[in-house]
């Protein structure tokens, strides 16, 4: 696989690395955290006029027919930013199993809507005994006259407070099957909160709540997507990791103690080094998931788990390695460092967590 970016994607990182440094200072980014959804509507409303929305919508459906790499670019940068506009929830994660439906023109009206902005759609899968598991739920779906209705819990689903619709996965007839269901339906509770890194999630209660077919026999294609979806958390993650280096190493650039710049003290450029060689290894475990994506399931699936763990590992290293170097106002609500590191937290709970993941890969990889 080469790595080297096109022409395409070489534009498409000089656009997102633009709108980072222009429109997403730290500031910004804490301004709008504070908000009831976490994010700026009107940033969201940027990223459909420059077609990111579209991006991984195939074309014949309308989109831009974009690749997961291309998706990572993004992801990168809106961590190195702290962007939390729900791209990879909506824009990549449900647009791409709304795209893959058994019925996917049924589904054009609502990937318009994604891509021109409009339509917040978040995926609902994660129960208080599922443990990660796509396939170990017990949400039940039962055919009624006008459809389906869905009975059960969702939680801790990302980007769901702001979510106008959600798929959720449920039983059916010995499979799992993929619903849509509105945020307003009948029967359906929505219980939003703020996460760690100041963002928003949700939990769901469904008693009889009306819903729509969108795969039948999803199991496959939500352990596709979501596998997808965790390398962008790895990019996200770098993103993170570079940022706080940059951060911190300018601090060591300015700070003084004993006459002398925390620089000069070879000790604290060591640990610097460290930091850097950690992420480095984060970004060649991400390419190694990318050239993987289309390889056999179980390939892929230990590729994006060793992603991921050397990503959680990596992200707590480097991210607290640059609290401790600012020492305590690394920690501070005004320093940018903390909240790297709580993102990097999320993310490590996010559709799978260290032992999970690595768990995965001992069981996909062992003789």
């Amino acid at each position: 696989m080469d790595f080297r970016l096109s022409d395409e994607q070489t534009m498409l990182k000089e656009s997102v690395d633009r709108f980072v440094a222009q429109k997403s200072g730290f500031e910004q980014v804490r301004a709008a955290a504070a908000g009831p959804e976490g994010f700026a509507r009107a940033d969201w409303q940027t990223f459909a006029e420059l077609g990111w929305l579209m991006l991984m919508i195939p074309e014949d459906l309308g989109g831009l027919g974009g690749v997961t790499a291309d998706a990572a670019l993004l992801a990168e940068s809106f961590g190195r930013g702290l962007v939390g506009a729900p791209f990879v929830s909506t824009a990549v994660l449900c647009a791409g199993l709304l795209a893959r439906a058994d019925r996917p023109r049924d589904q054009q009206p609502l990937l318009d809507a994604i891509g021109g902005g409009e339509a917040i759609v978040a995926l609902a899968t994660e129960e208080s005994s599922s443990r990660y598991g796509l396939d170990a739920i017990a949400a039940q779906a039962k055919p009624v006259d006008s459809g389906f209705t869905l009975s059960g819990e969702k939680i801790v689903v990302p980007d769901g407070a702001a979510a106008g619709h959600f798929l959720v996965s449920a039983k059916l007839a010995g499979t799992i099957g993929l619903f849509l269901v509105a945020a307003d339906a009948p029967g359906l509770t929505v219980r939003r909160y703020r996460t760690v890194d100041n963002r928003r999630a949700a939990d769901l209660l469904m008693a009889d709540t009306p819903a729509s077919l969108m795969i039948a026999d999803a199991l496959a294609p939500l352990e596709r997507a979501v596998d997808e979806a965790a390398l962008l958390l790895v990019a996200e993650a770098l993103g993170c990791m570079d940022a706080a280096m940059s951060i911190t190493a300018e601090y060591l650039k300015t700070r003084e103690q004993f006459g002398r710049t925390l620089s000069k003290f070879q000790v604290l450029t060591h640990r610097v080094a460290d930091m850097f060689v950690r992420a480095e290894t984060t970004r060649s475990m991400l390419l190694r998931g990318l050239s993987a994506l289309d390889a056999g399931p179980e390939i892929r699936a230990a590729a994006v788990s060793a992603a991921m763990v050397t990503a959680i590992d990596a992200g707590e290293f480097v991210c607290g390695q640059a609290i401790q170097l600012h020492g305590g106002i690394g920690m501070a609500e005004e320093n940018a460092v903390g909240h790297y590191y709580k993102r990097i937290r999320a993310i490590g709970r996010t559709w799978g967590d260290r032992a999970s993941h690595a768990r995965r890969h001992v069981d996909l990889t062992q003789a």
